[in-house]
């Protein structure tokens, strides 16, 4: 139904009756969006089949097209212009490859963004160590408060705010697979980031790595859209990967002194992408702690697969009379919505537009330019629709309202209509019907798409949305993206995206790994089972410029004057 009422706002949204008789064609542009028979969203404006052409007023669109791939185009409609978008589509393993799990993957074509290629590489000259690392303000508030660290020339570490971050070193470079050498109370903020170096704490943040690449070298790699001066590729980002929520952490500061987390939560998803030109390629991965990953981006198919241009196009405005005064909707070489009395521009070309109001209406064959007026009189002739509907025992609604599934007389004009079984996807559609009109509607319902889940061992609960079920199990759901959650005692969570459609079954087979202790570091190791092991003896680190070195007491001074900016700076938000 949701798309049915966007499909409705389209008779307020392109041409509103109060402005439209003072406004002059300069005021309008075209959109064109073509496609291998999608399903596309103009956000704000409604759902259609592709191909369709809309005359909109000017202003800044986003069209969408879910699958396998989810495609969005950010774009701005000129007075007077014709913008073309034109989608294609891929399997996700064309665009992002890797080792670690991808939940989806998302291309955006952005009519307002650039995104560079780089000659060179930028060299930052940062120090080696734990203390050099360099936050010029790339903070994000969403998901969490966090911020983006440049730890090297091409390493990335994201820190989030109020949490244990630990430091390791492999021959003085930060490395997962390294030597813990300090651990921080860590506070990011649009400030940067700062911390206090603690000796021991009930509760070590897990780290992943991630090598980023791209088939085009030295463009940019971004976090939630935001992007570190070391982020070029190839880069790599260290991320903290908390597996669930924790509480009530506990660490003792080299003064002696306590401090207290009352909650760190779970953070395992990130969006990460790279870009080029107009095009951002976003994968939604999951890391597991204490695991090095490498993810590939194909850049190059990715900018192929939107494409926009825009054209002259010249509008010719129709004036529209009728009596009574009545909606009306015009269809053929572009589509246009409207209330009479008003005045609608359309490019060149062939249309039909049918005017309705209660139980009258009227249906007009006209062309363009020729056409500058058209005066009509609304009759009182209703409609019919048959319906050949399957299965049998399918109900069907008619703007909301029950009617028998053979047949019902209506009023001409507009109709959105819904029709469900159980054990079948319901299906929607919107008919506009002429006075006098008979259609005959033939639609066929496709079964409940179904999600076949294996696992390695079998007997792992899993968890789809608020379904769950132990493996190997089907599960009948209803047609989109989800994401296959699976847990066993003695094993590693894992994570599967599954992109269901109506009447086909999707296979997924999960293989589990044991849990394991992080290699390596017999103190500190921890696992995504055991989140609050007890840390002792962690060396405190020296001053450094890229960390507090003040006395604990300035330390929380500054910290209460930290977090009173960070929330005055979110409340702003």
């Amino acid at each position: 139904m949701k798309r049915l009422l966007l499909m409705g706002l389209l008779l307020t949204a392109i041409f509103n009756p109060t402005t439209q008789g003072a406004l002059a064609s300069s005021a309008y542009g075209a959109l064109t969006i073509e496609g291998d028979n999608l399903t596309v969203e103009v956000r704000g404006v409604g759902v259609f089949n592709t191909p369709i052409t809309l005359v909109l007023p000017v202003g800044n669109y986003t069209v969408s097209a879910e699958g396998q791939v989810k495609l969005e185009a950010k774009v701005f409609v000129n007075a007077s212009k014709l913008v073309r978008v034109e989608f294609s589509t891929v399997e996700p393993d064309e665009l992002v490859e890797g080792n670690l799990t991808i939940l989806g993957v998302k291309v955006t074509y952005d009519w307002w963004k650039h995104y560079p290629k780089y000659s060179s590489r930028p060299s930052l000259g940062i120090p080696r160590g734990c203390g050099g690392a360099w936050s010029p303000f790339y903070y994000i508030d969403r998901p969490l408060p966090m911020t983006l660290e440049d730890a090297g020339d091409t390493i990335a570490k994201l820190t989030i705010n109020n949490t244990i971050t630990p430091c390791y070193l492999r021959s003085g470079i930060q490395d997962i697979n390294g030597k813990l050498e300090y651990i921080f109370y860590t506070i990011a903020g649009p400030f940067g980031t700062s911390g206090i170096a603690l000796k021991d704490t009930s509760f070590l943040t897990p780290l992943s790595s991630v090598e980023v690449s791209s088939d085009v070298e030295l463009v940019n790699g971004y976090l939630y859209n935001v992007s570190s001066t070391s982020m070029v590729t190839p880069f790599t980002i260290i991320l903290p990967v908390v597996t669930q929520d924790v509480y009530n952490v506990t660490g003792t500061t080299t003064d002696g002194d306590t401090i207290t987390i009352n909650h760190i939560p779970k953070t395992d998803t990130y969006n990460l992408s790279v870009g080029l030109n107009h095009t951002l390629v976003t994968a939604v991965v999951k890391p597991r702690p204490w695991e090095k990953y490498g993810i590939s981006y194909s850049l190059r198919t990715a900018l192929e697969l939107i494409r926009v241009r825009e054209e002259s196009v010249e509008l010719y405005g129709v004036r529209v009379n009728t009596t009574p005064a009545a909606s009306f909707e015009v269809v053929g070489n572009a589509k246009a919505a409207g209330v009479s009395p008003g005045t609608i521009y359309l490019p060149e070309g062939n249309y039909t537009l049918t005017a309705f109001t209660n139980n009258s209406g009227v249906t007009v064959n006209f062309s363009v330019p020729e056409t500058r007026e058209l005066n009509l009189k609304l009759k009182p002739l209703p409609a019919r629709l048959f319906f050949n509907v399957t299965p049998s025992n399918a109900s069907v609604f008619i703007d909301g309202k029950p009617v028998n599934n053979r047949s019902v007389e209506t009023s001409p004009g507009r109709h959105f209509i819904h029709v469900t079984a159980p054990g079948h996807v319901a299906e929607n559609l919107s008919v506009l019907l002429a006075p006098n009109e008979s259609r005959v509607l033939k639609i066929g319902l496709k079964p409940l798409p179904v999600l076949s889940v294996t696992t390695v061992p079998s007997g792992a609960l899993v968890s789809i949305g608020n379904k769950t079920c132990r493996s190997p199990c089907m599960l009948a759901l209803e047609p989109g993206r989800y994401t296959v959650d699976v847990s066993l005692e003695g094993y590693m969570n894992a994570s599967k995206t599954a992109y269901l459609e109506p009447g086909k079954v999707v296979n997924v087979t999960i293989t589990l790994e044991k849990v394991r202790k992080n290699a390596g570091t017999s103190n500190e190791s921890m696992n995504s089972d055991t989140p609050t092991k007890k840390l002792t003896k962690i060396p405190a680190p020296a001053p450094s410029s890229g960390r507090n070195s003040y006395g604990t007491t300035h330390k929380l001074l500054a910290l209460v004057v930290v977090i009173l900016l960070t929330g005055i700076a979110l409340r702003r938000r």
